[in-house]
């Protein structure tokens, strides 16, 4: 039977759950948090979970974005995709980034994009990649995704004199973890985009379930956050990395590696098991840092874009 492609519906949420899970093994999901995103849209942004189906099975996902920004532009982005086993082809996939495309051009977006992964990270994932090739798109970047077993982790760092390392959870008022957290930002190499509103911010970062403020730790000096590793936690067996940062000029003490390893041993005392991360292929200092914590290639994510005529 050929699949039929509609809008998800809070009903296929476990469906869709368990083929994300099964397709993407470095990414970092939650049930709870699918459910929670539904009822917590991301400011500024539609979302469209569209779903391939056969029957009532669910056989295929994408997440479709559009996000309109301060300037009043708008990007719409179609998300890795996960195909059942039996339905890995690049004819489902291109149906999917294709009704993805239509509803966000019909939302009013200016420039589309897509991502695709190689087959460590996104199993048919080349069904993807050879979709949005066929269909105008051109790669804009490319990152590095890394995986980690926690069982061999390097000891854990003695903090640097004059500094102390801090929990997320322990602080009340977020406001300068968001500062911190937009000076770093402002280094990374890739897209250019201009940071993220506070009240944005707090929502889909700060108030996101997947974030674990408990094993994300924040390094200070003279009580003000100067370095951080953010991760996510499947509250299960994986962690991820969400940004790992350290202003400017405190950078060259190895504040960023203390940070990371600390939490990574609190994800292990917690149980979780296989961390993953992601970097720019041009973010040298960052790969040279998890090289040496042991992290190995898992493969490529790619990120397609395809600018609209006027």
């Amino acid at each position: 039977m050929t699949p039929q492609i509609r809008d998800g519906r809070p009903s296929d949420t476990v469906q869709a759950y368990s083929l994300i899970r099964a397709s993407l093994p470095c990414l970092i999901l939650t049930e709870q948090h699918m459910r929670w995103r539904l009822a917590h849209p991301v400011p500024g942004t539609q979302d469209t979970r569209l779903v391939a189906v056969v029957g009532d099975t669910v056989v295929g996902h994408l997440l479709s974005r559009l996000r309109t920004h301060e300037d009043g532009t708008r990007t719409g982005r179609s998300y890795l995709g996960a195909l059942a086993e039996s339905h890995r082809t690049a004819e489902l996939a291109e149906q999917l980034l294709a009704a993805s495309e239509a509803s966000l051009i019909e939302k009013g977006a200016n420039i589309l994009r897509a991502n695709s992964a190689q087959e460590g990270v996104q199993a048919g994932g080349g069904c993807f990649d050879q979709a949005a090739r066929k269909r105008g798109y051109e790669v804009e970047e490319e990152h590095h995704v890394l995986g980690l077993d926690l069982s061999g982790l390097p000891n854990r760092p003695e903090t640097p004199e004059g500094f102390e390392l801090r929990r997320m959870s322990d602080f009340d008022d977020p406001r300068p973890l968001y500062e911190l957290d937009k000076a770093c930002d402002e280094d990374e190499p890739g897209e250019s985009d201009e940071f993220a509103p506070y009240e944005f911010w707090l929502n889909s970062i700060w108030e996101n379930p997947l974030i674990d403020l408990d094993i994300s730790l924040v390094v200070t000096h003279e009580g003000v956050p100067v370095s951080f590793s953010a991760y996510m936690s499947d509250q299960d067996t994986r962690v991820g990395s969400a940004m790992t940062g350290t202003q400017r000029e405190y950078r060259g003490r190895g504040l960023a590696k203390c940070a990371k390893i600390s939490a990574l041993h609190r994800a292990r005392e917690r149980g979780l098991r296989h961390a993953y991360t992601e970097n720019h292929v041009s973010n040298q200092p960052m790969l040279a840092i998890n090289d040496r914590l042991g992290y190995e290639a898992v493969g490529v994510e790619r990120f397609h874009v395809r600018r609209l005529s006027a």
